[in-house]
């Protein structure tokens, strides 16, 4: 696989919401995204009959007109039941006079089905596939997916397009009824981002603002690959940035900050593996195990509690957690 050593990107696209997404998920490698506006670049027609062809397409045209290596992709959702359909036509299935209407482009869906009496479960798959090309005519392919059923009538009002329709494979919601940070982190387009993340180095330092980060050298969190490892977090209150009296109150805000951490990464608590409590008095095992309990639950991570000094007395409880996704 060919390394992406530059420091800019284009990606090749005009949805400006995209282009913002592209550029916080890769801040954290140094990458700067430029996006087709930035060069006033025309869309190409997009011929192809497969995912991977028309974002080849897209990648290709902008990286041999601006000269920068170029990331493109192109999604959408198969219905077995339709031999895949809508597939690369799924925006198309949305195509109105006066723009795109997705309540429509479900409504044909599920109609199609009906007409056919497709069978239950309707199974369906949402696919992604990023391609990254240079200007010397090289690429590199990444497929993501997730595999569900389609659901009727449709359910929930988050996302996009097809989700309120689209029930993924291990949950009783739709995309629609999902919180966007647990969609975020099973998608298919996430999916697809972890792979092409390997083109980066695949290590990714995750950074809470502190100025005391670049001081001593670390970072509130480092990513590799799919494992994420999160430093040290001591029990200050996130807002006043003082130490509560209790090492409960403590343990508590120490969690809160880790599950956040976890979650604006793709994470979630049930992905923790491992986790390391220090703290300063033997006597705070009992105070704490409501937050553990509470964090935790049945996922009962490998863990160890050792008993220390900390670098501010007012400091009782400091942990640090290891996560692995799937």
């Amino acid at each position: 696989m060919r390394k992406f050593t530059g420091k800019t990107l284009l990606f090749a696209t005009h949805n400006a919401g995209k282009v913002e997404e592209m550029r916080a998920l890769l801040a954290p490698y140094g990458i700067e995204v430029k996006s087709n506006a930035d060069f006033n670049l025309p869309e190409p027609e997009e011929t192809g009959t497969t995912f991977a062809e028309n974002a080849r397409i897209k990648a290709h045209a902008a990286a041999q007109a601006t000269g920068l290596p170029a990331l493109s992709d192109d999604s959408g959702i198969e219905v077995d039941a339709l031999g895949g359909a809508p597939g690369v036509y799924t925006a198309d299935w949305a195509e109105t006079p006066n723009g795109r209407d997705f309540t429509m482009a479900m409504t044909k869906t599920w109609t199609e089905c009906e007409k056919i009496a497709a069978p239950f479960p309707r199974t369906a798959r949402f696919r992604s596939t990023l391609v990254l090309a240079w200007p010397d005519g090289h690429d590199e392919i990444f497929d993501g997916k997730v595999e569900g059923q389609l659901v009727w009538p449709m359910r929930g009002t988050h996302g996009h397009g097809y989700d309120p329709m689209f029930q993924p494979d291990g949950y009783d919601i739709t995309f629609g009824e999902m919180e966007p940070a647990e969609k975020n982190r099973i998608s298919h387009r996430a999916n697809a981002f972890r792979k092409l993340v390997t083109c980066f180095g695949g290590r990714r330092n995750v950074s809470s603002g502190s100025p005391y980060e670049p001081k001593l050298g670390y970072s509130r969190a480092v990513m590799q690959g799919d494992w994420c490892f999160v430093a040290g977090t001591t029990g200050a209150d996130p807002v006043t940035r003082t130490f509560p009296d209790s090492v409960l109150d403590q343990a508590r805000n120490a969690l809160a900050t880790i599950r956040g951490v976890l979650e604006a990464q793709g994470f979630s608590l049930s992905d923790v593996v491992r986790a390391n409590y220090v703290i300063t008095d033997p006597s705070y095992v009992e105070a704490i195990i409501p937050a553990l309990s509470e964090t935790f639950g049945e996922i009962r991570p490998a863990a160890m509690m050792i008993v220390a000094g900390l670098v501010n007395p007012a400091m009782k409880i400091e942990i640090e957690v290891t996560a692995l996704r799937g």
